[in-house]
């Protein structure tokens, strides 16, 4: 029989990561175990995405280790980026399905904070991203000296430890001592709905309004620009870019904004839900909430393709290592070749 602090413990931390599969002496048959609701398929899914996950993002820090060109303070925020979804997926991943599909106690725990963690620190990551190309447009002349170095290591730090403290503080207020915990079970449970509330207030309503400020004031200017380029050109009859390719990395901007609200609100409204069952929106349902779960990996999956793959240095970086073997043998040829010419003159 299970300690039943540590149960109450579970219960109050899992959010739709994890069921309470709790027991007392009495055999009891529950209502539904998620280790026949989630279906083999589900843990293909899940599976497939982790490996996604750790190539796509694996990619991105090989890159940044074998090209010293891309070890900019810029690209600091992403190879953190990378690194914290390439642990997502070789740690998260495994954690969720083995807790869905065994219903081992800490392991749900565990793989709770450690998606909170994930969570946070992954809104945190955007937010500097999108500080970090505002200033580079919004201020050009003044990125090197408010970007630097030293600078982004130190902001890249503090997101990292700040991420972990918010995660792991609702520990703070828990006891494991069975008496104690049911005598202040009503001033915890407050406690747990207060710190609910700071997370979708601190980690997710105001980094969406600052990214859409960003984001907004960068589509402005970059909306201008285009529209003043156009007219100098059409003055000087020169021939415009396609609207296609204008429109496609103002696109991005878009999606990103789009990926962040959509993935991350359902994940903080089923915090809530978890921590206040008396709502009037409903997230109980199994299958809603496995959807909330694989909703949590897409932007680990995305975020390499979006943030970092789709700048010039790093595709022309790709490209370099993909062809690295065919260039060399092309380079070879045509040195080859000119030695072969300069001997026949």
């Amino acid at each position: 029989m299970p300690n039943t602090s540590n149960v109450s413990l579970s219960a109050l931390l899992c959010n739709a990561s994890c069921q309470d599969n709790s027991s007392d002496n009495e055999p009891e048959q529950t209502e539904e175990n998620p280790a026949q609701v989630l279906s083999t398929l589900m843990i293909v899914l899940l599976t497939i995405a982790g490996l996604l996950i750790i190539a796509i993002n694996g990619l991105v820090i090989y890159l940044i280790y074998v090209k010293k060109a891309l070890r900019s303070p810029t690209n600091l925020f992403l190879t953190s980026l990378a690194f914290l979804d390439f642990t997502t997926g070789f740690v998260g991943v495994p954690l969720v399905v083995h807790c869905l599909a065994k219903e081992v106690l800490s392991v749900c725990v565990f793989s709770t904070i450690f998606i909170r963690f994930a969570a946070i620190s992954s809104v945190c990551h955007i937010i500097l991203i999108a500080f970090d190309r505002y200033i580079a447009i919004v201020h050009p002349l003044q990125h090197g000296s408010l970007v630097t170095k030293w600078r982004a290591v130190g902001a890249t730090l503090f997101v990292w430890l700040m991420s972990f403290g918010a995660s792991i503080i609702q520990l703070s207020w828990y006891t494991l001592d069975e008496n104690t915990l049911k005598e202040y079970a009503e001033e915890t449970a407050t406690s747990d709905l207060k710190y609910i509330k700071a997370c979708i207030v601190v980690f997710f309503a105001i980094p969406l309004l600052m990214i859409c400020y960003m984001y907004g004031h960068i589509f402005y200017i970059s909306f201008k620009s285009m529209k003043t380029d156009r007219v100098r050109k059409s003055s000087l009859r020169q021939p415009n870019r396609p609207l296609l390719h204008e429109w496609r990395g103002r696109s991005v901007l878009l999606i990103m904004v789009v990926i962040f609200a959509g993935c991350w609100l359902p994940f903080f409204l089923a915090m809530l839900q978890d921590h206040k069952p008396s709502l009037e929106f409903s997230l109980r349902s199994v299958w809603v909430q496995r959807l909330l779960v694989a909703l949590t990996f897409v932007p680990p999956l995305l975020n390499p393709l979006l943030c970092t793959l789709a700048k010039k240095d790093f595709r022309r970086s790709l490209m370099e290592v993909a062809f690295r073997e065919r260039l060399l043998r092309q380079r070879e040829e045509r040195a080859y070749f000119q030695k072969s010419s300069v001997n026949n003159v």
